[in-house]
């Protein structure tokens, strides 16, 4: 079974009272399908929100609303930076993402891939010879360091950082699953 929620005018109403927003797009309204057996919630894409994606290209405009009319609230020039999806139109257009700094917005679905990096979100991560706190240390990489995946389990990635191939927690990685 699925159930429907939808984000209401109010809420559009609320951000145009903060000067967040300045424009109300008929019919962008935020959409949200969760199936009740699996706890899962996925989005009119038919992907799971929640989820990583990628910036794929180095120059991104993130806008305060789901249209070309909002004005531009941030513009990003890291392509393969990763973003979490929190929310996508109810026409399947745009996602609103969040970043790494909590800060959110809306970026066209056109302006975003799958996501094959994480950024390192704590002070001289240790970059580990085997997914273990006890390995031997290769690396230390400093807070905001963009690494590309090569594998996850359950609490480590493997990850390559320039020239550098090892494994981190998952917890010290923005990026890294949901």
């Amino acid at each position: 079974m699925q159930l429907r929620f939808t984000i209401t005018a109010a809420i559009l109403s609320l951000g145009t009272a903060f000067g967040l927003m300045t424009h109300a797009s008929a019919g962008s309204a935020l959409t949200t399908n969760t199936t009740s057996t699996a706890n899962v919630v996925i989005g009119p894409s038919g992907l799971p929100v929640p989820r990583f994606v990628a910036l794929k290209k180095d120059e991104v405009l993130a806008r305060f609303g789901p249209s070309f009319d909002y004005p531009v609230a941030y513009e990003f020039r890291r392509e393969g930076l990763p973003l979490k999806v929190i929310a996508e139109d109810r026409d399947n257009i745009w996602r609103r993402v969040e970043d790494r700094d909590g800060r959110r917005m809306w970026i066209h679905r056109s302006m975003l891939s799958a996501n094959e990096h994480v950024v390192v979100h704590v002070d001289d991560a240790v970059l580990r010879a085997a997914p273990d706190a006890d390995a031997q240390g290769r690396a230390k990489l400093a807070k905001g360091v963009m690494a590309r995946v090569e594998s996850c389990d359950a609490s480590w990635c493997r990850v390559r950082a320039d020239n550098f191939r090892g494994w981190l927690p998952k917890e010290q990685l923005w990026g890294a699953g949901v």
